[in-house]
């Protein structure tokens, strides 16, 4: 029964986050921003996830519990999402989406870590059902009228709060994080280069959302369209969750990374290539090959190079740097670049950078900067 709890626990809490983030482009661009407004917004968002996560980070730690971290992370979604939709200014909208970006963001983290704390071996299992709350939340919005996404959005986060609420999670030892404690993580030459590489692959994955949606919009996609993007994505990533002990138990760490990064850089060189929604959108499931794999790799290489008592702060604020500030530069960057160039020309730059993950891991490969993780490199729990 507890496993059914975490496991809808998840599924409701990626609802209320699929809503919003499926139709986050749209949403900006129907209030009215200009490309200048739309990058602070996006930018402003990641630079208030990053900061949020090192609080959380170090909060959670110090309590020895997770769930305190979701809490906050789920009201404050709830209150942005109540001032989005009931005040009509530009400006206090802007800031509730800068608060619902960075928000959703620090929520995921707070999900995934209170699950991969809870059951790291069956962490994919899981994940799959966050996928299919992302589903679920995308197609929802792409069929509802304002007022109706906002009230599924707090509707599935308050489930998830309650499913949460009844769920005895393990009390760890309490650490008093101090200042010294996140110089060591910083001074963790492993821990900072892996975080470089999922960096630049989440630098790229959110151009997926940025500018590829973008150049949807320009090629007259209606919302449902980009919604259905959003959702054959999250569907693609299931199987891989569902498999994921048996695939990292037949390749090894080193293949995997290799593997998702070339799919990655193919992934948007097509994207440039293709010049009609449709054809975007079949591209998109090349997603198959890429997130899932990613989000793992993280998980699992993070927890092999850190210590324990800063598991919590590790993955937070990890998933802060990769996944917060990647999301800062490539919404800035992105904006550039389709100012300078074509979109096509911009999601071609994007794709180049999948040749600093190689670099990078080639690098601490080399110079025996990969720890204990990889002398097993067929690890699988």
């Amino acid at each position: 029964m507890k496993n059914v709890r975490l496991a809808f626990f998840l599924y409701f809490s990626y609802v209320s986050v699929g809503c919003i983030a499926s139709q986050l482009i749209p949403l900006i661009n129907d209030a009215g921003y200009t490309a200048f407004e739309k990058s602070m917004i996006l930018g402003g968002g990641a630079l208030f996830s990053f900061l949020m996560s090192l609080w959380l980070g170090k909060k959670s730690d110090g309590q020895g519990r997770l769930k305190p971290s979701f809490y906050i992370s789920t009201s404050l979604y709830i209150g942005f999402m109540i001032l989005f939709y009931l005040i009509d200014s530009m400006l206090f909208k802007a800031f509730s989406l800068i608060g619902l970006i960075g928000v959703s963001r620090t929520l995921m983290s707070s999900c995934e870590t209170i699950v991969l704390m809870a059951k790291p071996d069956n962490f994919g299992k899981y994940q799959s059902m966050g996928a299919l709350g992302l589903i679920s939340g995308s197609l929802l919005s792409a069929q509802l009228m304002p007022v109706g996404k906002g009230s599924l959005c707090i509707l599935s986060s308050l489930i998830s709060f309650f499913l949460i609420y009844q769920w005895p999670e393990k009390q760890k030892e309490k650490t008093e994080i101090k200042v010294q404690d996140f110089l060591l993580l910083l001074k963790n030459k492993e821990y900072i280069g892996y975080l470089m590489i999922f960096f630049f692959l989440m630098l790229m994955g959110f151009a997926d959302q940025y500018i590829v949606v973008d150049k949807m919009v320009q090629l007259k996609a209606s919302a449902g369209m980009i919604s259905l993007k959003y959702a054959l994505q999250a569907f693609m990533e299931i199987p891989i969750y569902l498999s994921i002990k048996k695939i990292f138990h037949k390749f090894s760490i080193s293949k995997l990374l290799v593997f998702c990064t070339l799919m990655s850089a193919l992934k948007f060189a097509l994207y440039g290539f293709v010049s009609v929604s449709y054809m975007i959108i079949i591209v998109s499931l090349l997603q198959i090959f890429t997130h899932p794999i990613i989000v793992v790799l993280s998980k699992k290489l993070i927890v092999g190079c850190t210590p324990s008592y800063l598991a919590a702060s590790s993955q937070i604020i990890g998933f802060a740097v990769y996944f917060g500030m990647s999301g800062f530069v490539a919404s800035l960057l992105g904006q550039m670049l389709t100012a300078w160039f074509s979109f096509d020309t911009a999601l071609y730059i994007f794709a180049s950078f999948a040749l600093f993950p190689f670099l990078i891991w080639y690098f601490m490969r080399k110079y025996g900067k990969v720890g204990v993780v990889i002398k097993n490199e067929n690890i699988s729990d």
